[in-house]
């Protein structure tokens, strides 16, 4: 046993092994490195999801349909004028 480890099949048996073993290292260091990408991109999306959260919660209805039309006065929007008077006061519904 000894004699083959230490003959011309041992010096190749021992380069394979050691060549599984790097690639063995090699693929999980890119798995790795997949992962921390990955979690980098989610901390990214929910970090700008909490900032469109906060701008939208500041908006009225009709604030946001314009913001959501692109910006600017839309006639669509000042059709909810009425609208959104009367979901902030229920009492005063005409």
């Amino acid at each position: 046993m000894i004699a083959l480890l230490t003959g011309p099949w041992g010096k190749w048996i021992g380069v394979a092994a050691i060549a599984v073993a790097l690639f063995g290292v090699g693929y999980w260091k890119g798995r790795a490195d997949i992962r921390a990408d990955q979690l980098k991109d989610t901390i990214r999306a929910i970090e700008k999801r909490e900032r469109i959260d906060e701008r939208i919660q500041g908006l009225d209805g009709i604030a946001l349909c314009n913001e959501l039309l692109g910006g600017g006065m839309h006639d669509e929007c000042q059709q909810l004028r009425g609208v959104e008077e009367d979901t902030r006061n229920p009492g005063r519904r005409r």
